[in-house]
């Protein structure tokens, strides 16, 4: 161990490569805090070069390394828990916007803020839609195939890469790109990275397409006791097409924020289009379902949407435990009005409405692993997903045994691992408990 260290310190330089305890703190560990960081050193590669050097060293002393963005995840996938060398991509940063295909160009660290900024200047939509978006970096999105409050619209990550470099546990680099929307050439084969979370290559370049930017914007709210006139009403297909985002928080959040329920069930919905026309059709549409419905002006809309993205963070303050699960829309009510029964006041509920992708939290000293046990086993039953978009990472290694139906996914996965890295060296406590 010390040995590689010494190589690193020696190759690299101290500029470089940084053993300080402030250094691991900060660097070996991402948002979930359950699981104690202990790397060997923080390395930043400020070229591709240096990238390359460094996983060639990792390889030939088949010494493990953990890719790190912006360390925004909430599953310990990018902690470091055995002396691994984490690799922070936060310096390779570089935003280059490409003109004649309307394209940001980006290197892995670049936050997600500065490239949706970049595509605002040139009046065009990176719909990556994140509450860490200030703090995530663009090739940990790719690595997690991150999703968010756009998701009804615009999809995740992965809908807007159009190319990508990725490094290899070997060191080979591939430039793998899918620009062209027919295309028989095989399998897209960029789909194994996206959500692959670090442990089957390092992603440090991405091509992302933009999006025409709409013009006009509402805001509206619902407040409404039976989560069900939602799907009934909002989702229909004439309304959907202009729904941008739609967010919901149930009354322990609305408590915890510190409003005066009016409902049950607070909902945010974010109408987008640039045809005023299309607007307009949906807020009649939407007169006709007899729903307790509020305009926002732009104040006011400014100010519910910062409440919904200070929720996670005030449930993180009262420790809560954060569950991330998604249900099949059609049994969300249903889902909900069980989750009361088990946890009336320890569960906090929000999420994405659209795709029934929704955060549970629990806050309880007492009932935290029963409550936890309840929820999966009533998610089995349901047959919804254990993690819609925070991904697998450390924290969730179990649902390969708990979660029958993905034992073929995760026999694949295996066998997709040993072939792109034989020795085991890229995160390899991510996703594999052996």
């Amino acid at each position: 161990m010390s040995e590689v260290l010494d190589k690193l310190v020696n190759k690299f330089g101290d500029k470089k490569v940084k053993v300080s305890d402030d250094y691991f703190e900060k660097y070996g560990v991402d948002w979930y805090k359950g699981i104690k960081p202990d790397p060997l050193a923080i390395f930043f590669p400020e070229t591709e070069e240096d990238l390359i050097q460094l996983v060639n060293l990792a390889s030939n002393e088949s010494y493990p390394i953990v890719p790190s963005g912006g360390r925004t995840g909430l599953c310990g996938g990018a902690t470091a828990t055995q002396k691994e060398i984490v690799i922070s991509l936060e310096r390779m940063n570089k935003i280059e916007w490409l003109a004649d295909k309307q394209q940001i160009k980006c290197q892995a660290g670049a936050i997600t803020d500065d490239a949706k900024a970049l595509a605002d200047e040139n009046n065009r939509l990176l719909p990556i839609s994140l509450s860490s978006s200030s703090s995530s970096s663009i090739g940990g999105n790719v690595a997690t195939n991150a999703a968010g409050a756009k998701f009804i619209r615009y999809g995740s990550t992965k809908d807007y890469v159009a190319k990508m470099k990725v490094i290899l546990a070997t060191g080979e680099i591939l430039e793998l790109q899918k620009e062209i929307k027919k295309d028989s050439t095989g399998p897209n084969l960029m789909e194994i990275f996206f959500g692959s979370e670090g442990s089957l290559g390092i992603i440090y370049e991405v091509v992302l397409n933009t999006c025409e930017k709409p013009t006009i914007r509402e805001d509206l709210v619902i407040q409404t006791d039976d989560i069900e006139v939602i799907k009934n009403g909002i989702l229909k297909p004439e309304i959907k097409q202009a729904i941008s985002s739609v967010e919901y928080w149930d009354t322990n959040c609305q408590n915890l924020l510190g409003s005066n329920p009016e409902a049950k069930y607070f909902v945010l919905v974010q109408l987008a289009s640039s045809n005023a026309a299309e607007i307009d059709k949906c807020l009649e549409s939407l007169a006709e379902k007899e729903l307790n419905i509020s305009l926002l002006n732009s104040k006011q809309a400014e100010e519910a949407w910062a409440k919904r993205e200070d929720l996670p963070v005030i449930l993180a303050d009262n420790n809560a435990y954060k569950m991330d699960i998604c249900i099949p829309i059609e049994q969300l009510g249903s889902f909900l009005l069980k989750i009361e029964e088990i946890g009336q006041t320890e569960i906090y509920s929000f999420g994405h409405l659209g795709d029934g992708n929704i955060h549970l939290n629990i806050v309880s000293k007492e009932r935290e692993l029963e409550l936890i046990e309840n929820v999966y086993s009533l998610l089995k039953d349901f047959g919804g997903s254990p993690s819609a978009e925070h991904g697998i990472g450390q924290r969730k290694k179990n649902i390969w045994s708990d979660f029958p139906e993905y034992q073929s996914k995760y026999l694949l996965l295996k066998k997709i691992k040993k072939s792109l890295d034989p020795k085991n060296i890229l995160s390899p406590k991510v996703f594999f408990s052996d």
